[in-house]
């Protein structure tokens, strides 16, 4: 029987991550404890498409600029290649459309240097309001992601964060400045806020997805399938115009994905039905289908689900 949980969702596009491997070298990102690192703390912030604003601040020359959308996708990406085009001296911020639970966050750069984690719930900017430190001289991880991007992850658990820090004004020289590769955040949306949207549950237990699915080494030419369906969260509004799909985050992992709610199986999924308010979706069957070619290594993906809320 469905039950009504706490909630742990993303703002806008509700997602889960993927990650799978064939069974060569693949690198885990872990649900339920299985495989070689340990659990992620929550769900991966899909920051880079969700309303976040990431920033950066010169001090040299007192100005705040807004990281291009392009370099921070690529930071919330598995690509060993990261970004390198964003450099600031004083640190960078994730400005978020909502308060955040933050429970964890790890990132790369070029260059060696410490670097602190402050939170702020009433910033609007990364400049003015009030900070406070969470963690000091965090891991850094220079020039290098994987594995360490699920084995270096400073866990936070934050209540309430409108702006997250990483804080490198460690001496303002520009020998110092952040040159960030890198940056996954977890957490997800403080409670109350943004109640009009999607949430992804399992149907094999009726709980929502809290943390990213892995499906470990798998080989090439396998296949699985698995039912989940879709709760809306909000108290008044009707979810019309439900669409699912998938993005890739690295190589092609979203064609091995199709869905499926009776009529068929597609790579896009337009709902036959409204969901309202407080309601659930008709099970929807995810089939992942690896290519019997397919490239060896990584492979990382994200579905997710928009909607009309009215």
């Amino acid at each position: 029987m469905r039950r009504t949980l706490t909630q742990r969702q993303q703002r806008g596009r509700e997602r889960i991550f993927y990650a799978g491997g064939d069974g060569i070298r693949m690198i885990p990102i872990l649900r339920g404890g299985a495989g070689s690192y340990a659990d992620a703390p929550s769900r991966r912030m899909a920051y880079d498409d969700d309303g976040t604003v990431v920033t950066g601040l010169d001090s040299a020359v007192e100005t705040i600029f807004e990281v291009g959308a392009s370099t921070v996708t690529a930071w919330n990406s598995e690509d060993a290649a990261g970004a390198q085009t964003s450099e600031s001296d004083m640190g960078h911020f994730a400005i978020f459309p909502e308060l955040r639970e933050v429970d964890g966050t790890v990132h790369s750069q070029q260059k060696a240097a410490t670097t602190d984690v402050q939170t702020s719930g009433d910033s609007t900017n990364g400049v003015d309001g009030t900070f406070t430190v969470r963690a000091t001289d965090i891991t850094q991880n220079v020039n290098i992601f994987r594995p360490n991007y699920r084995t270096t992850i400073t866990s936070l658990a934050v209540s309430n964060v409108r702006v997250l820090w990483l804080d490198a004004s460690f001496g303002g020289a520009s020998t110092s400045n952040q040159r960030l590769e890198h940056w996954h955040i977890y957490g997800e949306i403080s409670a109350g806020e943004t109640p009009d949207r999607l949430l992804w549950f399992d149907d094999s237990d009726d709980l929502e997805f809290s943390l990213p699915i892995d499906y470990g080494d798998v080989p090439r030419g396998s296949a699985s399938e698995q039912d989940v369906y879709l709760k809306n969260n909000s108290a008044a509004e009707t979810a019309s115009s439900v669409q699912i799909t998938t993005e890739d985050l690295y190589l092609d992992m979203a064609s091995w994905f199709t869905y499926d709610e009776g009529s068929g199986f597609s790579s896009t999924l337009a709902l036959a039905s409204s969901i309202a308010n407080g309601a659930d979706s008709p099970n929807i069957t995810i089939r992942r289908n690896i290519p019997d070619a397919e490239t060896l290594g990584l492979h990382a993906a994200r579905s997710y689900v928009t909607a009309t809320f009215a």
